[in-house]
């Protein structure tokens, strides 16, 4: 079990190995929550592993031996992942005008397993609320080293809560990029100041945010 919160939450392979072979997929959805005013404070996050991957990190958490993984067995784990994804910013980076901004400690962590499946998500909250139609915002979900590869569902990936002004949307970019920095990437994960430009500098699907500007007579 611990070995695979390790392999999970940290991702501990070097990049170059871990970029020629991720060793576990994630299907990803994510909401957009917009407040009152119209600006966006939180994203949530769910991530869906691989079958293989779920059976791996699931492996041992039955405690009481009933047969079943017990909503308290799952949110354990739920808890554990959210505390050990800390420093490596919850694989999640959120951009303003191409400026890593930092956010607030995950809520609603949450685990379950349907199918065979584990699902692990959480949300997201901001510091400080961003107007989408003031300013160029952008997120993305990803492990700089590779090893797992997050990308969004086919269908219905971004879906936005709260209360969007009419005219809002995403839409999804994949940053093709041959940059060095995208391979060095996880050498600047544990950072204390934001850095620029850290969706830029991976092949990793962007989820851009836009909302029309206000007209006023």
């Amino acid at each position: 079990m611990k070995r695979a919160l390790v392999l999970a939450a940290l991702g501990l392979l070097s990049s170059a190995a871990a970029a020629a072979h991720p060793h576990v997929w994630i299907d990803m959805r994510s909401s957009v929550n917009f407040n009152a005013e119209g600006a966006v404070d939180a994203i949530g996050v769910a991530w869906t592993f691989d079958e293989f991957y779920s059976q791996f990190a699931t492996d041992g958490i039955d405690k009481n031996k009933n047969g079943k993984f017990d909503p308290a067995e799952l949110q354990d784990l739920a808890n554990t992942y959210a505390k050990n994804l800390k420093d490596y910013r919850y694989f999640t980076f959120v951009e303003t005008n191409g400026k890593l901004i930092d956010t607030g400690a995950p809520t609603n962590a949450k685990a379950v397993f349907d199918r065979g499946q584990l699902t692990f998500a959480f949300r997201l909250p901001f510091a400080k609320p961003v107007n989408p139609a003031a300013v160029k915002l952008s997120y993305s979900s990803f492990d700089p080293t590779y090893y797992i590869d997050i990308a969004p569902t086919p269908s219905n990936s971004v879906v936005f809560t709260g209360v969007a002004p009419k005219g809002c949307g995403s839409a999804l970019r994949k940053v093709d990029t041959t940059k060095p920095g995208a391979l060095n990437l996880a050498q600047s994960v544990k950072m204390t100041v934001p850095t620029d430009s850290v969706l830029n500098s991976t092949n990793a699907t962007v989820v851009d945010i836009t909302c029309p500007v206000s007209k006023t007579k």
